[in-house]
């Protein structure tokens, strides 16, 4: 599902927990036409609109990237704070705890944060672009998961299907001797296994610099590996909604800010 998709279902449920919708726009003061562009996923609300739901519902801004649980949506009903609520780890989430025994792999809170990060790279389809994803990177039973989200487009152009729904890619943060490896899995029909690793930039506490592969097959004019960059976003609406609006489009690399072009745009080797 699409971040306009996931935001529009999660504020479907919400309405839920109040006599009707009606009732919201009026508590809200929204219009009723455009809150029925967010809840079907055709739009995203202003920062300012986002924070005021976000207040209203007693959730976080996660709603825009993340599923609500029936756990929250029930908080919610009863009127508790359902903010940061953790929710089930993933399979993979599972499968890493079969093979890491006694392997130290744990990543500290301080090296990756919790919260909204950015994910930039080089396109796997055109060197002259670059492309930006939304990471929700967060804390489930101590161990620490990411989801991210692709385009329906570059979803189907990346494996050549039509017949493709949006995807959202799961995984592991994990820790190696010199940095970091987010290791995740896209689902069906593409089945590919990403592994990004990031290390430290020489000049930032904030950027995390190295490269990301796709296990795919070779396809005449498709890249499999890429430089890229990693920052956390300012974990505020206005910062976190420009980003999401634009996440997985090819946009010019002169568009992208000058201090990760530096990092995402020698070539790779």
């Amino acid at each position: 599902m699409s971040v306009l998709g996931v935001f529009g279902q999660n504020l479907r449920k919400l309405c839920t927990s109040r006599p009707s919708i009606a009732a919201v726009c009026r508590d809200l003061d929204i219009n009723r036409v455009q809150f029925n562009r967010y809840m079907s996923g055709h739009s995203f609300p202003k920062p300012n609109v986002l924070e005021k739901i976000c207040d209203y519902f007693q959730v976080d801004s996660r709603i825009i990237l993340e599923k609500l649980t029936d756990d929250q949506i029930e908080m919610v009903r009863n009127g508790k704070n359902a903010r940061n609520i953790g929710i089930e780890g993933s399979y993979l989430h599972n499968a890493v705890n079969y093979f890491e025994r006694s392997i130290s792999l744990g990543v500290a809170q301080y090296e990756i944060p919790d919260g909204i990060h950015c994910l930039w790279r080089n396109s796997f389809m055109d060197t002259r672009t670059a492309v930006s994803n939304l990471v929700l990177v967060k804390t489930v039973n101590g161990s620490r998961v990411f989801k991210s989200f692709d385009r329906p487009t570059n979803a189907r152009r990346l494996v050549g299907k039509d017949n493709f729904n949006p995807r959202e890619h799961r995984g592991a943060v994990l820790s190696t001797a010199d940095g970091f490896t987010l290791l995740g899995i896209s689902p069906h029909p593409s089945w590919y296994i990403s592994m990004t690793y990031l290390g430290r930039a020489y000049f930032s506490d904030s950027i995390l610099t190295g490269f990301s592969i796709v296990s795919r097959n070779e396809y005449v004019g498709r890249r499999r590996a890429s430089r890229c960059a990693f920052e956390l976003l300012p974990q505020r609406s206005d910062d976190i909604l420009p980003m999401a609006r634009q996440a997985g489009m090819r946009r010019p690399l002169s568009d992208v800010p000058d201090i990760i072009r530096e990092l995402i745009e020698p070539p790779f080797s």
